[in-house]
């Protein structure tokens, strides 16, 4: 994966937990829901921020990032 420089000047913006970094980058989301879906307390189109990591494990987050089928959620689990 590309550095956290380079994703977001590439467009991506970064949401970021204690475990977690996750990525979005708007111009690439097909608005699928696999987010919403899958946990619309960590992703909620009717917040702002609507990324919020707290809100649930990293191996759940990751798994639904990961399922994004546009790739435009990207995840980076932190050291």
């Amino acid at each position: 994966m590309k550095s956290h420089e380079e994703l977001i000047a590439e467009g991506y913006k970064a949401y970021e937990s204690e475990k977690l970094t996750v990525y979005w980058k708007p111009s690439l989301c097909t608005h699928a829901t696999f987010c919403v879906r899958g946990d619309s307390e960590v992703f909620n189109v009717n917040r702002r921020p609507w990324v919020m990591l707290d809100d649930s494990k990293a191996d759940d987050i990751v798994r639904i990032v990961e399922s994004c089928p546009s790739k435009a959620l990207l995840v980076r689990r932190k050291q």
